[in-house]
């Protein structure tokens, strides 16, 4: 029977399947050329890459032992065709269970290796088949020749598990020369041979071996094939890169067909090469791995980012925003009610309204994007609530939140972003991850540019390094025995959803700043907002600098930042409308934003004093005049200690005296003013005046006559 073309194969997939395998196969650089008709189909483009035999090549060299063994059953036949219970059956011929042989199967079905298809040969007919493209069999042929014929060559070691540190390295070798010692016979007598020495004292050098010098000139050192592998790996990889990512970056490397490359590396104190099988711990890494040692990687890092001097073309910072939109979101449920879907999920009417009332433009993520956490967040920390009426309102919770400190704000908000499961990668791998990375980031200098991969390779490598003793093995483990796991994570996908992470959460919360360039990331940098939250010290203490703020008599109001201007943005957002978000804040009063900072428990007098103590001038007057209008018309009340309360106007507390229960729950004295009686709980006489309109602010005695007097 003839076999498969590519392209009949490719012509049975769905759009979404021909797009995940076009992102899957579209990673290395090529060659060859792309037609314009290729480029708007993207089967064309699909059947393009997967004929071009580097791709081809990178793909096997990334393949296990059990899938080269499935895939040679295919190459046997002339007709690249198998049936699927048939090829299952091999399993017990490769020492696998028919389990793993599945599992072995749709891996190479997700690679885009073999198809399902419906074969019409007669002693298969009806059966579900596997099968082979007969362009892609033709190249795989050729690369098995090519492997039969480097037999005679002595493989590469496996690597022992959880070497990806000099000082692990050091402490393996020790331990190996400290055995061929009791071998010989040489051992306890107080001397010891050569090597033995010879480790003792690479261990007692250790911090000798990663002077920058040193470690620059071990590696200026090292052959020109090899050093050029090396300083890719350390730039571009993060010191740690299987044998097929070389072949897609580099094409045919002279210095990988090396015998001696790990000989080379480990006797310069630079890393190790060899076979890495990492399958136990849930990471699908079966093939020869370049290790460049992470205390090497990170110093060459450190160096080669001070020589040049890595700055942000543009810089993309978010502030506070984040923690703004989550009030702007709960003031919209207080105020309008948000309606529901059978499904859960908010009327796409509605959530345009919605995005209209948010703060964006100064962050990279998505406005709708960003969103989603926010009402993931909500829902998750009950700040809304359904109702029977399928509508979501405002709990208690949710009250209480806007008076919550902006730093107690950003901690919820980042410990919620830590366990969020929306950034990709298995969830498991990627939350040890994000806590590693916000360790390391409290070790960085703020306002300080580094590469964008630097903390996420960083991160990754250290906790590949920890992951014996976390017991990440036995975890998966119990996953493969309920027959619910299948490795689906590698070296490459480990790193950059952790960046994914740290830009779509991180940089959402403000904690770091993006630089970019073409709209590509290429620098990160920790920002004052993040240095202060993580090391729990106030943002302003590193130079002592206050932000100060002009008021105009037509309302606006100009911020002038400084290192505390996180917190006054957090504040200013509550009662004014922020307008413009660029080196300088600029901000609108109005009535109806003051009427809504009152309604969520922020008092006349709070937003008068921070006005006054940072501006510059003395308030306009027809500014504090309007302010305090505006609080009459709201109903404001003051609450003299202990039980009184007392108003600016004379009219608002009639107003107050209006309605029964007031009148059963106070009793009036001899000013006119109203006394809450001793059997009422203040808290629950503040909620009553919730209800019904007014807000009650708490001031001390000697200060409330003067304020209710207007002063």
């Amino acid at each position: 029977m003839k076999a498969y073309g590519l392209e009949d194969l490719l012509c049975g997939l769905d759009f979404d399947e021909v797009r995940r395998l076009l992102s899957t196969w579209r990673g290395a650089s090529s060659t060859q050329a792309v037609g314009e008709a290729a480029r708007r189909d993207p089967r064309k483009r699909l059947s393009n890459c997967m004929q071009d035999r580097r791709r081809i090549q990178a793909q096997w060299s990334r393949l296990a032992q059990d899938q080269r063994q499935l895939l040679d059953c295919l190459l046997d036949r002339r007709d690249l065709c198998m049936s699927y219970q048939r090829l299952v059956d091999r399993g017990p011929h490769f020492g696998r269970s028919s389990y793993e042989i599945e599992e072995a199967i749709q891996s190479l079905q997700s690679m885009g290796l073999v198809f399902q298809v419906q074969d019409r040969a007669v002693e298969r007919y009806e059966e579900v088949s596997l099968a082979m493209a007969e362009e892609v069999a033709q190249v795989l042929l050729d690369l098995r020749a090519q492997a039969a014929r480097q037999e005679k060559r002595l493989p590469h070691p496996s690597l022992p598990k959880g070497i990806f540190t000099l000082k692990a390295f050091l402490d393996i070798r020790q331990v190996r020369l400290a055995t061929e010692d009791e071998k010989l016979g040489l051992a306890g007598h107080g001397k010891g041979n050569g090597s033995t020495r010879a480790a003792q004292h690479a261990r007692q050098a250790y911090k000798l071996f990663l002077m920058p010098e040193a470690v620059l000139a071990r590696i200026r050192r090292l052959p020109a094939d090899v050093r050029e592998l090396v300083e890719l790996a350390m730039t571009r990889f993060g010191g740690l890169v299987p044998k097929s990512l070389c072949i897609e970056s580099l094409g045919e490397s002279e210095a990988l067909e090396r015998v001696d490359l790990g000989q080379i590396l480990e006797e310069a104190l630079i890393g190790c090469y060899g076979v890495m099988d990492l399958r136990d711990y849930g990471i699908q890494v079966n093939q020869e791995c370049l290790v460049i040692f992470q205390e090497v990687t990170l110093v060459y890092a450190r160096v080669a980012g001070s020589r040049n001097e890595t700055t942000a073309p543009q810089e993309n910072t978010a502030g506070v925003d984040l923690v703004s939109n989550v009030m702007r979101f709960l003031r919209y449920v207080d105020e309008n009610g948000v309606r529901y879907t059978l499904r859960g999920e908010i009327f796409r009417a509605t959530l345009k309204r919605i995005l209209t009332q948010l703060l964006s433009g100064r962050g990279m993520a998505d406005a709708e994007t960003a969103f989603r956490f926010i009402y993931r967040f909500c829902l998750h920390r009950r700040l809304i609530e359904r109702s029977g009426e399928r509508t979501f309102r405002l709990s208690e919770a949710g009250r209480k939140f806007e008076e919550r400190a902006l730093t107690d704000k950003l901690k919820d908000l980042l410990a919620f972003a830590i366990e969020d499961p929306d950034c990709g990668g298995d969830l498991f791998h990627q939350i040890r991850q994000r806590r590693i990375l916000l360790r390391l980031l409290r070790r960085i200098e703020a306002d300080v540019w580094y590469d964008a991969m630097f903390l996420p390779f960083l991160a990754r490598n250290s906790y590949l390094e920890q992951m014996e003793a976390w017991g990440v093995a036995d975890h998966f483990s119990q996953l493969r025995e309920q027959g619910s796991f299948m490795p689906l994570e590698n070296l490459q996908k480990l790193a950059w959803n952790l960046f994914h992470w740290v830009r779509r959460r991180l940089h959402l919360l403000g904690i770091v700043d993006i630089g970019t360039q073409d709209g590509h990331p290429v620098s990160l940098r920790l920002s004052r907002l993040g240095a202060s939250l993580l090391s729990a010290a106030p943002a302003q203490s590193a130079t002592g600098a206050r932000s100060t703020l002009v008021v105009n008599p037509d309302f606006e109001i100009l911020l002038f930042p400084e290192s505390d201007s996180p917190e006054l943005v957090h504040r200013l957002d509550r009662f004014s409308l922020r307008t413009a978000s660029d080196r300088l804040f600029r901000f609108q009063l109005s009535e109806d934003s003051v009427r809504t900072a009152i309604g969520d428990g922020m008092g006349i007098s709070e937003i008068i004093s921070v006005l006054s103590e940072r501006c510059r001038v003395s308030l306009p007057q027809n500014v504090l005049f309007s302010l305090r209008d505006w609080g009459d018309r709201a109903g404001v009340l003051f609450l003299e200690e202990p039980r009184r309360i007392v108003a600016r106007k004379a009219a608002t507390l009639a107003r107050l005296k209006a309605h029964v229960r007031v009148r059963e729950l106070t009793e009036e004295d001899q000013g006119g003013a109203l006394r809450i009686r001793e059997t009422v709980r203040i808290q629950d006489f503040k909620e009553l005046l919730r209800d019904l309109g007014f807000h009650l602010e708490t001031l001390p005695a000697k200060n409330a006559a003067s304020k209710a007097a207007g002063e």
